[in-house]
């Protein structure tokens, strides 16, 4: 039962996901902008056909998107496994993972739907501009830290004996 609760995250971020796009796509043009705080932060629809950062986005070769597809399912198979290989009680490992696992769906859907995933989330200061991103891309980050301070916890705590030294 505490495992479903776990996938129920994966499903939200999914949700939520496809809402967020949905809702952008429906209501600013491509490639049209929405301030939100003047100077941080604006909604720009964009449409991102590479990988992360935008990444091989300008590639014209018709293997990079089905490259991409099979890379982001692979690592949806990899993620899912991981998460059912270890026990729910690592509840900071499976929050982690239902986490990158309801992203990884989230921009695994636009890339076999539409060949693109949809991002719209700009935030910049000054000169430095942050590459836009969207809901699931924020999902994925926060379950990579999450993954890997459960991680890096789990060594610390066997290199301690199960003891943490402290201060």
């Amino acid at each position: 039962m505490k495992r479903l609760a776990y996938f129920l995250i994966a499903l939200g971020v999914f949700v939520s996901d496809r809402l967020t796009k949905q809702l952008i796509e429906e209501g600013l043009g491509l490639y049209e902008i929405k301030t939100v705080i003047p100077g941080i932060l604006e909604l720009t629809h964009t449409r991102n056909t590479g990988m992360a950062f935008g990444i091989l986005s300008g590639s014209a070769s018709p293997w990079v998107p089905l490259g991409l597809a099979a890379v982001s399912i692979l690592a949806f198979l990899l993620i899912l496994g991981f998460a059912l290989r270890n026990p729910v009680s690592r509840g900071r490992l499976q929050w982690g993972l239902m986490l990158i696992l309801g992203g990884a769906a989230g921009n695994l859907h636009d890339r076999l739907s539409y060949g693109y995933v949809t991002d719209f989330i700009d935030v910049f200061y000054g000169s430095y501009h942050w590459p836009t991103f969207n809901l699931a891309d924020s999902a994925i980050t926060i379950g990579i830290g999450l993954f890997l301070i459960e991680t890096l916890t789990q060594e610390s705590d066997a290199a301690t004996g199960g003891h943490r030294t402290g201060s």
